[in-house]
């Protein structure tokens, strides 16, 4: 039996990302697929501008950019005429997480990107082709049995902590609990993915932006992936019979609105039941779920992919710090309220957003439609956080560019005291609490300053920690950090 710091069951992008953060962190993992090669079709086709600070947190920014494209366009809402309900714009500004706010791809690059820095990395293991069938724990460990799907050889491995990123249909999940929290919206749509030649004028005159067709009769969604590709999701209705909706005839019959045969190709037709809910509960002891084994979102906000990669962030300096003796298993816990807390706002606007592709007079009776304010993504603050009084402590700390440089390639994915000046019994009892510290300068100074503060704690997850107006407060930080630690 192999032994390993941690097991990940599921080597699609978030359980290939979570693997990466751990190895970086120098802890030994294996990760654990039932197939060997990576799905070739596409299915998550956004990302947002956090998510590309995730990817930079391990230096994958520029290799995931090559392979991506910047939303600038936006959204469109529009009604059965085409008449415009609603926008939300896009832009090719960097935002204040120091990337351009969207992002669109082909999930199978991605993946391929993700694989072949695992493939590089000493530190993991992947284990392809074998089905988990059973999970057992002890106090110290858990192990796991897989069974090959082609050889019936049988697997066995053990880690310090068991991770569970194998999506929607979770084993992991499954032996946590059966338990969820249900938004109630759970709708059919048949999802076209189309590969598109742009030497024809049909496809040089379709939109470069996400058109949302907000109809009572059909809603259909188009999204514009890359100049070489599209999609669409077309509601199934209850009259519909299911079967004939996925033949290639009824599929050009709906497609021929806007392309036809000689300038594109279907890539996948399938129907999915896009769902809302989230697992009640996430941990069992030294067993965990992240990404859609965690949650499920509908897709017209392009999140679940996201949330995803923001569960990795907040679990990975987490399961360090455990596996290091420096945190207890408790603060397990805090990841999944954190987690569970801010996800359940993207869902429950997701499944806002799906009520309105159904009912378009949602927008039409909303005040605040000509403000654009209607569907302002959340940025939810934490509940994890050191001095709760203070305005800026469970938000994200933003990141600036100056001189070509971004701010978390100076902090690196650890935790960073900011402080406006250099205090040398501060910075040596943060030393000691392994707390990396600098001296801010340039735009962090300032912003820093305009909220009249002298020092910020920072999670490895960007998240602040907690804050200080003068030394008094800046001890107590630290203090209340050694508190948190041993939680």
């Amino acid at each position: 039996m192999q032994k390993f710091d941690c097991v990940i069951v599921g080597f699609g992008p978030v359980g290939a990302l979570l693997s990466l953060f751990l190895s970086r962190l120098q802890l030994k993992v294996a990760i654990i697929d039932k197939n060997v090669d990576i799905y070739p079709l596409p299915r998550a086709i956004h990302f947002d501008q956090e998510v590309m600070r995730i990817f930079q947190m391990i230096g994958l920014n520029e290799k995931v950019s090559e392979i991506s494209r910047v939303g600038t366009r936006g959204m469109h809402f529009v009604d059965d005429n085409y008449n415009t309900l609603m926008e939300r714009e896009g832009s090719p500004e960097i935002g204040d997480q120091g990337w351009p706010k969207s992002w669109y791809f082909h999930q199978p690059d991605l993946e391929k990107v993700l694989r072949k820095e695992v493939k590089k990395n000493k530190n993991i293991t992947p284990f392809l082709g074998y089905q988990v069938i059973s999970v057992d724990q002890s106090s110290e460990t858990v192990s796991i049995k897989g069974k090959g799907k082609k050889s019936q050889e049988v697997l066995r491995l053990i880690g310090s902590i068991l991770i569970g990123c194998d999506g929607a249909n979770s084993i992991v999940a499954n032996y946590i609990s059966n338990e969820h929290i249900n938004y109630g919206f759970e709708e059919k749509y048949l999802v076209i993915d189309v590969k598109v030649d742009n030497r024809f004028k049909k496809i040089k005159k379709l939109p470069d932006y996400t058109v949302q067709k907000c109809s009572s009769k059909r809603p259909v969604t188009r999204c514009y992936i890359s100049k070489k590709r599209r999609r669409w999701e077309i509601k199934i209705l209850s009259t519909d019979v299911e079967n004939e909706m996925k033949k290639e005839k009824q599929i050009w019959r709906f497609l021929s609105e806007w392309i036809d045969k000689k300038c594109a190709v279907i890539e996948r037709a399938e129907i999915y039941t896009f769902k809302s809910k989230i697992s009640k509960k996430w941990i069992k002891d030294r067993v965990i779920i992240a990404g859609d084994s965690a949650h499920l979102s509908p897709p017209f906000l392009g999140q679940g992919m996201c949330a995803g990669m923001r569960d990795v962030s907040s679990l990975s300096w987490r399961l360090k710090s455990i596996l290091s003796g420096k945190f207890r298993l408790s603060p397990l816990l805090a990841y999944q309220n954190e987690r569970l807390s801010h996800v359940s706002e993207f869902i429950q606007l997701a499944v806002d957003c799906g009520k309105i592709m159904s009912d378009p007079d949602i927008i039409l009776k909303s005040n605040k439609k000509d403000k654009g304010e209607l569907f302002d993504f959340p940025r939810p603050k934490l509940a994890t956080q050191l001095n709760s009084e203070c305005q800026l402590s469970g938000n994200l700390f933003p990141q600036f560019l100056e001189k070509g440089v971004r701010t978390d390639d100076k902090l690196g994915y650890r935790f960073v005291l900011i402080c406006l000046k250099k205090i040398e019994p501060i910075f040596n009892e943060a030393k000691n609490k392994s707390i990396h510290t600098i001296v801010a300068t340039g735009q962090i100074k300032d912003w820093i300053s305009g909220f009249n503060k002298i020092a910020l704690l920072v999670r490895p997850d960007k998240y602040i920690l907690g804050s200080a107006i003068n030394n008094k407060e800046l001890s107590r930080l630290l203090k209340d950090f050694s508190h948190f630690e041993s939680n």
